[in-house]
């Protein structure tokens, strides 16, 4: 009798070991897949690879309030805890975490000198497996080793040149060398950002200097006041500048680089203004003419006391751009920098100058969440999955504010619906770049974009 005990405990010693690990397994596929997009209560770390050792694309991410644990953890994650190297890896944290820390953790002094190229996005990051967000901070990262594409990571500070326009030349060249090509080889794709001094135009225009208007960007204004949005390209930390992964291939990057708002007729011209604040339209005050066009909505927003910022995103103002028989709406976020009952003037994220016709937009929550998911097909067409590694996705954090917290998994959804299984991040920018064909690369806001990386050709390819 007393082997048959032994035997029956044994029996459910053995039943109650695989009870534990089915239910770790399954919560490890539920904090990993959620089914509506949203971040699973408990889950410090996850991440996506698809490929193998010579050619791969990985994301990863971690809620761990170490900033040192949580970039090492986001990369273990994004590599599939494999001993491989990626060729760039692209680096998101939320301003919790110290960019010295990242640095150090990505390119340990003692380790492989990886590339790396980043900077802060709000709130947290998205990927195919969640919006990843915590009061203790978020890292997020792309891990990319991909054959027949050459990369290098770019950086220049505002102390280094003399003026802003020569930041692009200086960081281009710094990502030539750091890629071991030749700095007059033009870029296949750039992946961008500078710090909010309200210089992103004029690096644009640098830019194009050097290599024309038709190398495309992709990126956004690092998230955070001067001094509080930062940037990191190898081993360097850039508190006032700009940073740049820098692409070469012989296959086409696809990009695609939209807003989610319909232009009304309202409309009118900027008669002054200085950098971005805007005093006057049609001669008149400008947020008096604002709030005419929102049908006295800014005032009363004003006397109930909502978020300026946030309310006023829903009602950006659109410049009107046409090249080669397309039109694309360039939208800029403004909103009245005091009390709307005793300021006449308006402030945006990007520069309006005088003789600039402007045009009064508006939008709501789920149209934004549609036009976000239809950013990959307008990218890659219907199928963007074919021929892509991976993808990036940049998306204003207003955007992401106007998204009431129970939809943004909705996000989540509908870029997986239309990737089909392609790896993706997204980050959350201040200010926007991108590329609008035969324009060139503009730097706006309330805008969302996507670049879908090439994979590498198939062998009956040729």
């Amino acid at each position: 009798m007393r082997q048959v005990w032994k035997a029956l405990l044994a029996v459910a010693v053995l039943a109650a070991m695989g009870i534990g690990v089915w239910f770790l397994v399954r919560q490890k596929e539920a904090a990993v897949h959620p089914a509506d997009g949203t971040q699973e209560a408990g889950a410090l770390s996850g991440g996506e690879f698809s490929g193998a050792a010579e050619s791969f694309a990985g994301v990863g991410w971690s809620l761990r309030p170490d900033t040192r644990m949580a970039a090492q953890e986001a990369l273990a994650e994004a590599l599939d805890r494999r001993d491989i190297e990626p060729d760039m890896t692209l680096v998101y944290y939320t301003v919790h975490h110290s960019p010295e820390a990242v640095v150090e953790a990505l390119r340990p002094a003692q380790g492989p000198k990886r590339r790396i190229c980043g900077w802060v996005s709000d709130f947290g990051v998205i990927a195919s497996d969640g919006y990843h967000h915590s009061p203790n901070g978020t890292v997020g990262l792309m891990a990319l080793r991909l054959p027949g594409m050459l990369s290098g990571a770019g950086w220049a500070s505002l102390d280094e040149v003399e003026a802003p326009q020569d930041l692009a030349a200086l960081a281009l060249r710094r990502a030539a060398e750091d890629a071991g090509v030749d700095p007059a080889r033009r870029p296949s794709m750039i992946v961008i950002s500078s710090t909010y001094h309200g210089q992103e135009e004029k690096v644009l225009e640098g830019l194009a200097a050097v290599h024309g208007r038709d190398v495309p960007v992709l990126g956004g204004t690092t998230a955070g006041a001067p001094g509080v949005g930062t940037l990191v390209a190898n081993d360097h930390v850039v508190k006032a500048g700009t940073v740049m992964a820098v692409f070469y291939s012989d296959r086409p990057f696809r990009t695609a680089f939209r807003g989610g708002f319909n232009r009304t007729g309202k409309s009118g011209t900027i008669t002054r203004s200085d950098g971005r604040v805007i005093h006057e339209i049609d001669g008149r005050p400008a947020v008096q003419v604002y709030d005419e066009w929102s049908g006295g909505r800014l005032r009363e927003a004003m006397r109930a006391g909502l978020d300026m910022n946030a309310f006023t995103a829903l009602y950006p103002f659109c410049r009107i751009l046409d090249a080669d028989g397309e039109t694309y709406n360039l939208f800029t976020h403004i909103w009245p920098p005091e009390n709307a009952e005793t300021t006449t003037r308006l402030v945006s994220s990007a520069t309006l100058s005088d003789g600039d016709v402007v045009y009064f937009s508006e939008g709501s929550w789920n149209i934004l969440l549609n036009r976000i998911g239809a950013l990959p097909r307008l990218a890659g067409g219907d199928a963007p999955e074919a021929g892509a590694e991976a993808c990036l996705f940049i998306c204003c954090e207003a955007v992401l504010k106007v998204i009431p917290d129970q939809e943004r998994g909705q996000m989540v959804h509908l870029m997986n619906r239309s990737l089909k299984g392609v790896p993706w991040i997204g980050a959350f920018t201040w200010g926007e770049e991108g590329n609008f064909p035969g324009l060139g690369n503009r730097h706006g806001n309330l805008l969302t974009g996507v670049t879908l990386f090439p994979a590498a050709p198939k062998e009956d390819e040729g």
